[in-house]
């Protein structure tokens, strides 16, 4: 992404997502607003965890950034660390990989074309690539798609159930491969099937076919990720919803 001096500055709420993410800034890097009132400037080059609330990112003046979404399951072949580590944090990529970083960072700013400079994140990100044990991948991968079949709708004792491995079993590989347990990580994609599916006006009929048993709770867990009621979300972000309901 790029923004000019000529254009204005952008804010968007950034929801919470199922990927761990990297940033690299080549401009003007972004500010963040979180829900506790703290405003920072981010570093020039970050990883972002699984988090289970929302902030405001907005650019302050010229914007460069290469951006990278891994998959649920493909994040942890590229860090030797849990990634649990990292769960509701912006790290620093300076913090974990020191003056390597600094390389890339010089490297992505002087490439003029961004396919060049994707390249040189793809050439830092293949160097780190190392697999993780192949039964444990396999359990990661599968839980991930039953999670995504059943749209987030399924509890984490029947998940382990399904992948025939404990309930602790599971809960350690989720946190160490994915960055967060089981349970939150199913509510993180139930949150992801709601957002990408509005076209329901009666909230408590929309409450029940997204596995809530009251309006009230499904309200609460949707301000607590995206800062807004669904009624609020409705009125920013869907022109033909009608919120009144």
């Amino acid at each position: 992404m790029e923004t000019s001096l000529l254009e204005s500055n952008i804010c968007e709420r950034v929801v919470p997502v199922g990927n761990v993410q990297l940033m690299f800034h080549y401009k003007k890097p972004f500010k963040v607003h979180h829900p506790d009132n703290n405003l920072i400037e981010q570093p020039r080059s970050i990883i972002t965890g699984l988090n289970n609330t929302y902030s405001d990112v907005s650019t302050q003046g010229e914007a460069g950034v290469v951006f990278v979404e891994f998959y649920p399951a493909e994040a942890c072949h590229f860090f030797n660390f849990p990634l649990n580590n990292i769960e509701n944090q912006s790290i620093n990529l300076i913090d974990i990989f020191n003056f390597e970083i600094k390389e890339v960072e010089e490297l992505i700013q002087s490439k003029e074309s961004f396919e060049e400079k994707v390249k040189v994140v793809e050439g830092f990100l293949l160097k780190r690539f190392v697999q993780i044990p192949p039964h444990e991948y396999k359990i990661l991968k599968e839980g991930v798609k039953i999670i995504k079949e059943n749209k987030g709708q399924i509890k984490a004792a029947s998940l382990s159930d399904k992948l025939s491995v404990t309930t602790k079993s599971l809960e350690r590989k989720f946190s160490k491969y994915i960055g967060t347990t089981p349970k939150q990580f199913i509510k993180l994609i139930r949150f992801q099937k709601i957002l990408s599916d509005l076209s329901y006006n009666n909230l408590t009929e929309y409450a029940y076919k997204n596995g809530y048993f009251d309006q009230s709770h499904f309200i609460r867990d949707f301000k607590a990720y995206s800062g807004l009621t669904p009624g609020e979300f409705f009125i920013r972000h869907c022109k033909n919803s009608d919120p009144a309901h």
